[in-house]
């Protein structure tokens, strides 16, 4: 905007007496000066531990091989992964707020009851990994999310044959769970069903968990054979493991969902690998 017509379009000078009306309302104070807001430094013994189970890796079926599942599942394919670490448990608040300063319901649920002992949710796929890249620089550590083949290895007990994570007979599920049948709808510790046979906690059930992988309905069609990363690109990343909200079928060890990388949930979280 050349400068005349600025001057044109300005406002007229203040009327007499306007500076004291202005000094009467406050609007002539300086505003105070904000200190500088020191960078946290986390350091390694600061956070709560992080207990990594070791997975043998090894070849197995991967897909629904009872024919019970959705399409998606199917068709059944030979996996073989490599040696790797998952997390015992689902990342919790207490860690998540150890590392980030905060958790994400604290911006997205402010009425969402917080336990540390809880698993951290309302995070996205996006700022999981934010989580992730700040949790590697304060250890020095290589954390990352588990691919989809990697989740249900570790989820039937190395590559087993098991409807749900360690056991086959629904029966059983609620003493192995948190679901729809029994959580009623609220999150709860980590730690309070039993494990799998890899000592692994709430693989089904309590809260859906993200992978590294895109999500492609049509994927198991076409996925290799070795340590398989998903398709190249989708709009959906693939979640596991079902959630508190959810029946059995959903608890199952094959199924699989897909949710926009942006979303989050109250019942969709995380665990790590390495």
């Amino acid at each position: 905007m050349s400068g005349p017509a600025f001057a044109a379009d300005a406002p007229p000078p203040p009327a007499p007496g306007a500076a004291e009306d202005d000094e009467d309302l406050g609007l002539g104070e300086t505003l105070p000066v904000e200190e500088p807001v020191e960078k946290r430094v986390v350091k390694p013994e600061d956070l709560p531990p992080i207990k990594m189970i070791y997975v043998k890796g090894g070849c197995f079926d991967m897909g629904d091989w009872e024919g019970e599942g959705d399409d998606d599942e199917r068709p059944v394919h030979e996996v073989c992964v490599s040696d790797y670490y998952i997390q015992e448990t689902e990342v919790t608040q207490e860690l998540y707020e150890a590392v980030m300063g905060h958790i994400p319901a604290w911006r997205y649920n402010k009425a969402m009851p917080r336990d540390p002992k809880d698993p951290v949710t309302y995070a996205s796929w996006h700022i999981v990994n934010e989580f992730i890249v700040e949790l590697n620089k304060i250890t020095g550590a290589f954390y990352r999310l588990p691919t989809e083949a990697e989740w249900e290895y570790a989820a039937r007990s190395a590559g087993q044959k098991e409807k749900w994570p360690g056991l086959n007979n629904e029966a059983e599920i609620a003493d192995y769970a948190l679901f729809e049948d029994n959580s009623e709808f609220k999150l709860n510790n980590v730690k309070q069903k039993k494990p799998n046979g890899l000592g692994i906690y709430d693989m089904a059930g309590s809260v859906w968990e993200w992978t590294e992988d895109h999500f492609d309905f049509d994927y198991y069609q076409v996925s290799s054979k070795d340590d398989p990363y998903g398709p190249d690109y989708s709009m959906y990343r693939s979640v596991r493991g079902g959630s508190l909200a959810d029946p059995p079928y959903k608890l199952r060890t094959t199924y699989r969902y897909a949710l926009e990388p942006s979303r989050r949930l109250l019942h969709v979280g995380f665990r790590l690998a390495e």
